[in-house]
């Protein structure tokens, strides 16, 4: 028996989910637990798995489609097997509701392909299914490749790039021809024509993830009254301790990784740094558990998946967890439970050269923490010149939980520990 696949409800805030991409076609042959759909809620873009075993039998949606959560879009079953033309328009289990009913699927490609009229460049030889997808996604078919039988457009050629990377190489009059995609059987993204210059000014709808981010920041910034102050960590010491202890080791050690356990110690050990607003019943609340988000730079934005207490961790089991969140963020593998419970928040931006900056609370954190680029210097140390290499510790904190002295205080501690680094494995 056909088994649906439905829209994930993943987190109690969603209401619905953007298919970013289908990693399956029709009759393509799936095992169960198999990526079938990349999805984006408000919070991370992430693999929805098959639920059954078989061949992918319907796809009522296609990429860049909204659907609601818990409703069908799509069927894996036994090759052969009958499955309805068009969605429910409810739930499963639920009762239809018709005045919610959702749009039928589009047409499947017909064997005879008929001339499809276009305004621009006269007749070009399309699939039904093909001009359906190329006008869902803005995209003039007739600039479009043919790979069928006499150059006609089939649907895989209007899919080689996603929706948004369609749109943004029409706008910027790319040739998707001549861009090598690295998504999905060679589908081209939207990061993809990073660097490939436009011809002419671009406009694109602000929407999902940095949408959610732009309102989140402006949020946070309204709503928060910060103090942020950077204070210089030498770490030296830190490097000689990181290259003992990564001899004879494959998988390495980083220095952001004795970032991460210094900070989840300095947290454990401050009440105030563990503490939110609830603005609602107007009281603080202290979390008991030590939760270090580390930010993670996407083509699409920023994620935060948080590595769960932090303070009880070996450090290699925090480098190994924040490896895995890192990668799991970047191929959209995260779960929603994965980015929250966070009481902190590490954003480094050593690797780009950047000297010191400003970072913005992840909110309801109290603070968050900026790690700058590697810096070198002269100094005096016991009366004799010396090279020596720091960074800045920028923190950012909410001025209506910490005051001043309490933050000097902490990033004091943390200084201590990073200058002191075996105080930070102790």
């Amino acid at each position: 028996m056909a088994v649906e696949i439905i829209m994930p409800k993943a987190g109690m805030a969603m209401e619905e989910g953007k298919i970013v991409r289908w990693l399956k076609e029709v009759g393509d042959t799936i095992e169960m637990g198999e990526g079938v759909m990349e999805i984006e809620t408000d919070k991370i873009t992430m693999e929805n798995e098959s639920p059954a075993a078989g061949v992918l039998l319907a796809r009522y949606y296609e990429d860049g489609d909204i659907v609601p959560v818990t409703h069908v879009v799509g069927y894996v079953g036994k090759a052969g097997e009958t499955v309805p033309e068009k969605p429910p328009t409810a739930a499963p289990n639920e009762a239809e509701a018709p005045s919610n009913t959702l749009a039928s699927p589009p047409p499947m490609e017909s064997m005879a392909p008929p001339l499809v009229p276009q305004q621009t460049s006269g007749f070009t030889l399309a699939t039904p299914y093909a001009k359906t997808l190329a006008a869902s996604a803005g995209v003039d078919i007739s600039t479009i490749p043919g790979s069928g039988l006499g150059g006609v457009v089939k649907a895989r050629d209007v899919q080689k790039a996603t929706p948004l990377a369609a749109r943004m190489a029409a706008d910027r009059a790319i040739d998707l021809a001549a861009v090598k995609g690295t998504g999905h059987g060679g589908k081209v993204r939207s990061g993809d024509l990073a660097g490939i210059p436009a011809s002419v000014d671009m406009a694109r709808p602000l929407a999902g993830m940095r949408a959610v981010i732009a309102q989140r920041m402006s949020q946070s910034q309204t709503e928060i009254p910060t103090v942020t102050q950077s204070m210089k960590a030498y770490v030296d010491d830190l490097l000689a301790l990181r290259a003992r202890a990564n001899e004879g080791r494959t998988d390495k050690i980083t220095i952001n990784d004795f970032i991460i356990k210094a900070t989840a110690k300095a947290v454990a050990a401050s009440d105030l740094f563990r503490t939110e607003i609830d603005t609602v019943n107007k009281q603080l609340i202290t979390r008991a558990r030590t939760n270090i988000a580390v930010a993670v730079s996407l083509d699409e934005g920023l994620m935060v998946p948080v590595i769960m207490d932090a303070n009880h961790l070996s450090l290699p089991e925090i480098s190994a967890r924040a490896k895995d969140l890192a990668a799991r963020a970047r191929s959209g593998k995260l779960g929603a439970d994965e980015c929250q419970g966070s009481v902190i928040t590490i954003s480094n931006l050593g690797t780009v050269g950047v000297y010191t900056f400003t970072p913005i609370i992840n909110q309801p954190n109290a603070s968050i923490l900026g790690v700058a680029s590697m810096q070198e210097e002269l100094a005096l140390v016991d009366g004799e010149v010396q090279t020596r290499k720091y960074v800045m510790l920028c923190l950012t904190y909410d001025h209506r939980i910490i005051d001043g002295a309490e933050a000097s205080k902490f990033q004091a501690g943390l200084k201590k520990l990073i200058e002191n680094p075996v105080e930070i494995l102790l």
